[in-house]
């Protein structure tokens, strides 16, 4: 018999692409600035994501605010690059197109069909209130899930003890010892699921390192070889 009765997901990364939403989004607002000849969207985007990697692990740490993300991380890239711009303005026509813009991964409707008559499924995720639910919505996944825990929304954050601490507060007879979380980030949902005293599923499409110190006991490449032990 199998041990678990709750699989928890995470979104981006896991069961959305957000880099190629994300790569399409910074493609667009940066765009006006590559046809004036004076830069390149690469090196836009490749400032962005070192800026955005930045604040999201300090978020992540309970060091800052998601506003303080989103009210500063344009500003950021534009003054490296020394353009005179409105990050404020620019954050409102990314999260606009981000919204609407929602890729799901190879495999991830066949699994979720397969897990929804057999588990308790929920969402995990980190991200933005409206930016999740209109992507989970406009993907059509969100059908699977019996609730979403958005960390603005529950006040905390992956991979915070208190965060997962409100989750099973919510899920009604669920048991951490049957509980599963399947995510990418070792930091967010791996070490999440350590805190929490849930057994974690690595999702490691790439082949990356396994970080000292983080407790996985299960490592997949592909989302499909869940079904090979659930």
């Amino acid at each position: 018999m199998n041990k678990y009765t709750t699989i928890l997901f995470d979104v981006d990364g896991t069961l959305l692409d957000f880099d190629s939403a994300e790569e399409n989004g910074l493609a667009s607002v940066f765009k006006e600035y590559e046809e004036s000849g004076a830069y390149r969207t690469a090196d836009l985007i490749g400032t962005y994501r070192r800026v955005n990697r930045d604040l999201w692990d300090a978020y992540e740490k309970g060091l800052i605010t998601k506003d303080h993300i989103t009210d500063t991380r344009f500003g950021a890239v534009f003054e490296a690059h020394g353009i005179t711009a409105d990050g404020i303005q620019t954050e409102h026509n990314y999260r606009e197109i981000l919204n609407h813009t929602a890729i799901v991964m190879p495999e991830a409707v066949e699994v979720l069909e397969y897990l929804q008559d057999r588990y308790d499924l929920y969402v995990v995720t980190n991200g933005f209130t409206e930016t999740q639910k209109m992507r989970m919505a406009d993907s059509g996944l969100d059908r699977y899930f019996k609730k979403s825990f958005i960390s603005e929304e529950v006040g905390y954050q992956k991979p915070q003890k208190e965060y997962f601490d409100c989750c099973f507060e919510a899920m009604l007879g669920a048991e951490r010892e049957r509980t599963l979380i399947v995510g990418d980030s070792l930091n967010s949902d791996i070490k999440g699921g350590n805190t929490a005293g849930i057994d974690t599923c690595w999702f490691n499409p790439q082949g990356a390192v396994l970080t000292a110190g983080v407790k996985v006991d299960r490592e997949i490449r592909s989302l499909k070889e869940l079904k090979e032990f659930l």
